[in-house]
């Protein structure tokens, strides 16, 4: 694998915010992994031919996991780890160890030349520690998983080249949310959400009132990742390949253009404000239409908002399903025993119990995130959930590039040094689309000179 150098800081940074169901109030959520094409597999029947070594005949195992799942749902985590402690008959036992200073611990413990079997992470970390993750390809022969239940474009977000890196844990996606009762009052259809960003920003002006502090659109100078959700709706990714050399594109894109244009607009027309947490408005009634992660859903239960939610509109730039794959990865610390024991509860993990249930739908349901395999969508649990049944209508076989091409190791600048700078300028600087673009190219090749 190619050694990037990426800043470790922003790595962690862009980690929690992908957390934010773990304890973290945080907006800025979802960064990009790597995605590419990932070679074959056997089916299931040949993968039963080659099982995981047994490990309980022979002499009990220990794995160590290490991840940041700090909140609520490390509870859940912490219990799910116990069942499986319990109920293998592997004789595997998984240490787990939840840290807030996870990627501190972690680059400590791999510069000595230890660390933990396997990590819970986003799938970003390979930029930063692709030298110590082992190329996890033969899962799939050496357990049940069937590999074509896996969503293809989201196991390609977890390679490189041939490898990989990561088995899929979690999805974080964005989408668009709309309160259903603004949208009655302001004589919309409230189970008709705007389908092109041009009926965004007419709903957007129905939907203001001014007396009731009540906002059409809810996008927020502060949130960097709605932002670049998007704009690359309109405008494509901001950093491509091009013949092996990156590519800035913020320079003469003419759906940048057009996005800052309409969000200057709905800014001086009143219809959106410039405020940093629009979430909070949204939970408050005072939104009509924003963007955000399934943790929004959270904050708009809690406040008792009848809302809709459902995929971002396209734009220009076509149909896309941009997100950011968590999952479960093996480190280089871990003896041959340990990586089939890893994979020993990876494969527990994704495989359903004699009442059809996995930790896998387990998590999904509970937690509210979108599951990466077609089996575990079609369980009457999933689909019962009118979020996660949305949330599953993306195209699977759609571009996954979150805002750069997913191979592109300086997504971490990208997000924290270009699009602030972008959107600020625009909001409060007065600066013209045009030049703020041409100041944001140049940030922004400044940023691939490194790669």
């Amino acid at each position: 694998m190619k050694k990037k150098a990426v800043s470790i800081f922003l790595t962690t940074a862009l980690l929690v915010s992908s957390l934010v169901g773990c304890g973290s109030d945080t907006q800025d959520a979802g960064n990009a992994p790597a995605a590419q094409e990932e070679s074959g597999g056997q089916d299931t029947a040949e993968a039963a031919a080659e099982p995981v070594a047994e490990t309980a005949e022979n002499s009990p195992i220990k794995i160590t996991f290490w991840n940041s799942f700090t909140g609520a749902d490390g509870d859940m985590l912490t219990e799910l780890v116990d069942r499986y402690n319990k109920e293998n008959t592997d004789g595997i036992t998984v240490e787990m160890d939840i840290s807030s200073d996870f990627d501190s611990q972690l680059s400590t413990a791999f510069a000595a030349g230890t660390g933990p079997t396997m990590i819970l992470s986003s799938s970003a970390y390979r930029f930063t520690y692709g030298d110590y993750m082992q190329n996890i390809n033969d899962i799939f022969d050496k357990t049940g998983l069937d590999k074509n239940d896996f969503i293809q474009s989201y196991l390609d977000y977890c390679s490189e080249g041939d490898n990989l890196y990561f088995v899929p844990f979690q999805i974080v996606g964005y989408y668009m949310y709309w309160n259903k009762d603004l949208f009655e009052a302001a004589g919309l259809d409230p189970e008709a959400p705007p389908a092109t960003w041009d009926e965004w920003a007419e709903y957007a002006e129905k939907l203001t009132d001014e007396s009731k502090n009540v906002y059409g659109s809810g996008i927020s100078y502060d949130y960097a990742y709605q932002i670049a959700h998007i704009m690359q709706r309109f405008g494509g990714l901001a950093v491509t390949d091009n013949g092996g050399n990156w590519t800035a594109n913020f320079a003469g894109n003419s759906g940048y253009t057009k996005f800052l244009n309409m969000y200057q607009e709905m800014v001086n027309n009143g219809s959106n404000p410039l405020e940093a947490d629009t979430d909070s408005m949204a939970s408050a009634g005072q939104i009509g239409m924003t963007i955000g992660g399934p943790w929004v859903t959270i904050g708009l239960d809690t406040a008792g908002i009848n809302y809709g939610i459902g995929l971002i509109p396209t734009g220009d730039a076509g149909d896309m399903n941009s997100v950011e794959v968590l999952g479960f990865s093996v480190t280089t610390a871990a003896s041959d025993a340990e990586k089939e024991a890893a994979y020993k509860f990876i494969e527990w993990w994704n495989s359903e119990n004699a009442e059809g249930s996995s930790p896998a739908l387990e998590w999904s349901v509970a937690n509210g995130f979108p599951a990466y395999t077609y089996s575990v969508q079609e369980k009457d649990e999933y689909k019962a959930s009118a979020k996660l049944s949305a949330m599953s209508t993306a195209n699977p076989d759609a571009p996954t590039d979150f805002i750069v091409d997913s191979s592109f190791p300086g997504i971490n600048a990208v997000i924290a040094d270009v699009i602030p700078e972008l959107i600020n300028s625009v909001a409060f600087g007065g600066s013209p689309v045009e030049e703020a673009l041409e100041k944001a190219q140049a940030t922004a090749e400044k940023i691939t000179e490194n790669y």
